[in-house]
């Protein structure tokens, strides 16, 4: 058993790339909140976790290759984090934790559920709270459940109202899926938003996807309100701002890996070597995000190519400087480490060739 050492800081571990736009929203939302302790962290945005774009809005049982290479994906990401020595995971995706929570009772990490400390914060409410979010999480409950359970009232889109929700996350052209947040996609959310006001009477809105908060900022919220785009009414709730809040500020401890993590190889382990930064802050974790971001959509629109989702984007993993240990043991496994962010310009356009070769 792993014994807690009450003077080391404690490091936080946080999954995304299911939207990696949205790791870089977690990261910013943490660094913005007042802490009474440091803490080291690792940050690994692994795009292979994400549907293909042909597999999206399909309907897949877990026994389909998609959801068994998704599974396989998530077990090894968990296992890896688990190798670097995580004290607690978040997971900056909320669909995608319908497949961790099956997964993770076989785990010995320590968890945030961002569902769970969402409905948390909403306890007491007295108003239906309307959840949005991609089909899959709307369809799957999750969110429901979780602010039943806390006494309050769930629920969500129309049929219409849905369709437009994933034509603002997906659209090829406009969706916010394509690293851009677009005047088309915020029309779109803000029609949703003021129709189901209207049409069931509820104030509160919890942004179920990652993706949203992106388009529906506090700031942008307040300037749709302003511009009539909003009913002045509304109560928006960000989910990230709710795990961002948890995670910085939560008491856990997981179990060291006791096996090799080769060990963990599933069949259909769907595995790309990410593009790993040693860093002095969270804030620099963004800044290079952010610059890679910019080089692939140059790279894809010089080939002829877009970001068509999530599994487009280039795997990458960020960690805390002062944490010596994991240098060594991502090198253990073949992944250079890099600490400089200009060594991006020189490397980053054979990293996306290389890359996209397998698309």
């Amino acid at each position: 058993m792993k014994i807690k050492d009450n003077f080391k800081q404690p490091r936080i571990g946080i999954i995304g790339g299911m939207g990696n736009e949205a790791i870089v929203d977690l990261m910013v939302k943490m660094t913005s909140l007042p802490v009474d302790r440091d803490y080291q962290f690792v940050a690994f945005g692994n795009a292979r976790l994400a549907y293909k774009p042909q597999e999206v809005m399909q309907q897949w049982l877990s026994t389909d290759i998609p959801e068994l290479r998704k599974f396989d994906t998530a077990v090894y990401t968990l296992r890896l984090m688990q190798y670097l020595d995580v004290d607690h995971i978040g997971l900056a995706c909320n669909s995608a934790h319908e497949l961790f929570r099956r997964i993770l009772p076989n785990i010995p990490v320590a968890f945030v559920d961002m569902i769970n400390q969402t409905a948390i914060s909403l306890q007491g409410c007295q108003d239906t709270v309307l959840v949005m979010g991609v089909n899959s999480l709307v369809e799957s409950g999750l969110y429901q459940t979780a602010l039943t359970a806390k006494g309050m009232t769930a629920t969500q889109p129309s049929v219409v109202n849905q369709a437009k929700i994933m034509e603002a996350i997906y659209n090829p052209s406009f969706g916010i899926k394509t690293a851009k947040i677009t005047k088309q996609a915020e029309l779109l959310l803000c029609e949703v938003i003021t129709d189901e006001i209207a049409t069931q009477g509820c104030t509160s809105v919890v942004l179920g996807c990652t993706e949203l908060p992106l388009a529906l900022t506090a700031t942008s919220c307040q300037r749709f309100k302003i511009e009539g785009m909003l009913p002045a009414n509304v109560e928006v709730i960000d989910a990230s701002m709710a795990l961002a809040q948890a995670l910085v500020s939560y008491q856990g401890t997981s179990e060291p890996l006791t096996q090799s993590l080769a060990s963990y190889q599933g069949q259909y382990l769907d595995w790309s070597t990410p593009l790993a930064f040693k860093v002095s802050s969270l804030a620099q974790s963004v800044l290079i995000q952010q610059r890679i971001f910019e080089y692939t959509v140059d790279y894809l629109t010089a080939h002829n190519q877009c970001l068509a989702g999530s599994y487009f984007h280039l795997p990458t993993l960020f960690f805390s400087e002062s944490a010596t240990d994991i240098e060594q043991k991502l090198l253990a496994l073949d992944i250079n480490v890099y600490s400089d962010i200009n060594l991006l310009d020189n490397i980053i356009m054979d990293k996306l060739a290389y890359y996209y070769s397998d698309f």
